[in-house]
């Protein structure tokens, strides 16, 4: 059965009464797809909208949305809770970058409040939306991900392809919120976007962590719904410390946590890599200090802090512009002092100013 913008849904396998919602976030898919690329705005706005607008008849107990602390109590006695990132990487549409939106079923049961800090393992179902050049909906029961193409002239998705992940190793670089090498700019901040690439083309998406507590992801609106997908094609999500996305609680609708998804292959060797350079005295992807601590002024004089198979060098001498420049100038002083008959002096003042040394 097509999956479109005006009829019902193929209901997931694990729950019958969910088509009817997965419609609605269908419908609510096409309408932000259509609204962002015709009207000049700011799109989380409208997407929140249409969602909302779209959701309002559906049988759910509850819709927990990313800003706010407590879920949003709907219908009782129904049988699902919702948890939907309307829109994420809104920032990037003015650049011609995708952006997504986020969703997650869960079973409601007694308290619908706590249904949603539940493992991720719990969902129903959950997919994401990625608007770019091609709207994509992709949607998982937990054993199947397929994805759809919206077609914006009939209004509808096309019928859907099941994904599953290559075990091929693949020859792209990690991606992720800190792009493809820790530190750099990233290409783009769309989770949607990245683990649409994972599913389709292979490779990691990973999201750094960072000793601050409002980075990183959000557990129950972003990284469970991907992980969820990725599982179910085939591959891995884990918080890069070896625990499966979807068997962390969450302990408030604010937690967040780091992510790597990709194949299982990849994704174990890179939680091995990071285990062996934490043990070795820390990775990058989780120090974002440089070997001369967090002062961007400072730099180290030697190439690296640590060197594979050497005895751990002396901590690095670190030098501000200003005082480079006047180590450098006492230098020139004191070898211009030096003669052919006193080769000590620019010994000397070489072993005094090493790094100023042309």
């Amino acid at each position: 059965m097509l999956l479109s913008a005006r009829i019902d849904a193929i209901p997931p396998r694990r729950q019958t009464t969910a088509g009817s919602i997965l419609a609605a976030l269908a419908r609510a898919a096409a309408a932000t797809a259509g609204e962002i690329a015709a009207i000049p705005g700011d799109p989380t706005a409208a997407a929140r909208r249409i969602f909302t607008e779209s959701l309002r008849g559906a049988e759910v107990a509850a819709i927990a949305w990313p800003d706010e602390d407590r879920p949003d109590l709907r219908v009782r006695g129904a049988a699902f809770v919702v948890a939907l990132c309307p829109m994420e990487g809104a920032d990037d549409l003015d650049g011609g970058l995708p952006a997504g939106t986020l969703f997650s079923l869960r079973p409601a049961g007694a308290d619908p409040e706590a249904a949603f800090l539940a493992p991720g393992r719990m969902q129903a179902a959950a997919g994401f939306v990625v608007y770019g050049p091609r709207t994509l909906l992709t949607l998982t029961d937990g054993t199947t991900t397929t994805t759809r193409i919206f077609d914006p002239q009939s209004g509808t998705f096309r019928p859907p392809s099941v994904l599953r992940l290559s075990r091929a190793p693949s020859c792209e670089a990690p991606r992720g919120a800190d792009g493809p090498r820790a530190g750099t700019v990233p290409a783009c901040r769309s989770l949607a976007a990245g683990a649409q690439r994972v599913l389709t083309r292979g490779g990691l998406h990973v999201v750094p962590a960072d000793p601050h507590p409002e980075a990183g992801i959000r557990l129950v609106h972003e990284a469970a719904p991907v992980a969820l997908a990725i599982e179910a094609a085939g591959g891995a999500a884990t918080d890069k410390r070896g625990r499966a996305i979807l068997d962390i609680a969450a302990g408030d609708l604010g937690r967040r946590t780091s992510l790597a998804v990709g194949s299982t292959r990849e994704v174990t060797e890179l939680v091995r890599r990071l285990d062996r350079e934490r043990d070795a005295g820390g990775s990058p992807l989780f120090a974002p200090a440089g070997c001369c601590g967090a002062d961007p002024t400072c730099r180290p004089s030697t190439p690296s802090c640590r060197s594979p198979g050497r005895r751990a060098p002396a901590p690095p001498r670190c030098a501000t512009p200003s005082t480079r420049s006047s180590a450098a100038k006492a230098w020139r002083r004191c070898s211009s002092r030096a003669t052919p008959s006193t080769p000590s002096t620019g010994r000397r003042c070489a072993r005094r100013w090493p790094a100023s040394r042309p």
